[in-house]
């Protein structure tokens, strides 16, 4: 049977289109170029996300879940760094708040360096509202005021069907309970070494590592 000749040459396969967000490691180099509180308000628990803890959360939440393509919201969001990471990311609006308006004129100038639009609010996390896809936060860890954490995850749970949050590890104990007692559920939590650099007279190194959870949070359907 004659099937014909072929001129040899196999058919290209149809191009992929090139994905325009940074890879983890783009996006941590980006990131660690953003300035950060030379002077944070210990009451606030000002602690920076380093770079890569940023990029880790960022990476969960846009890579492997797909979750930061729409509105998203970062709380307590200090310099910015998360924000920024966000539109980095392609979100298609980003929401910073603050109650501190030194820690957000230092993120308006930081998403200028990184060249992305974030809309910045000054407020308390308490009084946010509005409907968005996604929150994103380092809350305070819940070592100066108590269980603050528990109230940003709260607000945070309010807000969006799905919370991407960066916690100490000594409390997940607590906060699995918490978000489970909430009518939540934790869907993933990722543990990694966090590097706190010298930003506070107390401290007697250069720089610091705490162990932190990052946590994929899902509000159930009612």
């Amino acid at each position: 049977m004659d099937l014909g000749t072929t001129s040899g040459t196999r058919a290209s396969p149809p191009l992929r289109k090139a994905d325009p967000r940074p890879s983890k490691r783009q996006l941590e180099i980006q990131l660690g170029r953003l300035k950060i509180l030379e002077k944070p308000d210990l009451r606030l628990e000002q602690y920076p996300v380093s770079a890569e803890t940023a990029s880790e959360l960022l990476y969960m939440a846009g890579f492997e879940h797909n979750d930061l393509g729409g509105r998203v919201i970062d709380l307590g969001t200090g310099t910015g760094r998360l924000a920024i990471g966000a539109a980095l990311m392609g979100a298609q609006d980003v929401l910073g708040v603050d109650l501190d308006e030194h820690a957000l004129a230092l993120a308006k100038e930081n998403a200028e360096t990184a060249g992305v639009r974030v809309e910045w609010i000054q407020s308390e996390t308490e009084k946010v509202n509005g409907r968005f896809d996604a929150v994103i936060m380092n809350p305070p860890y819940g070592t100066r005021a108590l269980h603050s954490d528990a109230r940003f995850l709260q607000k945070a749970l309010q807000l969006a069907p799905v919370v991407y949050s960066i916690h100490k590890s000594s409390t997940r104990d607590f906060l699995v309970q918490f978000v489970k007692d909430s009518g939540a559920e934790v869907r993933q939590v990722r543990s990694m070494k966090m590097m706190i650099p010298h930003i506070f007279d107390f401290h007697e190194k250069k720089r610091a590592t705490i162990e932190v959870d990052l946590y994929e949070i899902n509000r159930r359907s009612s």
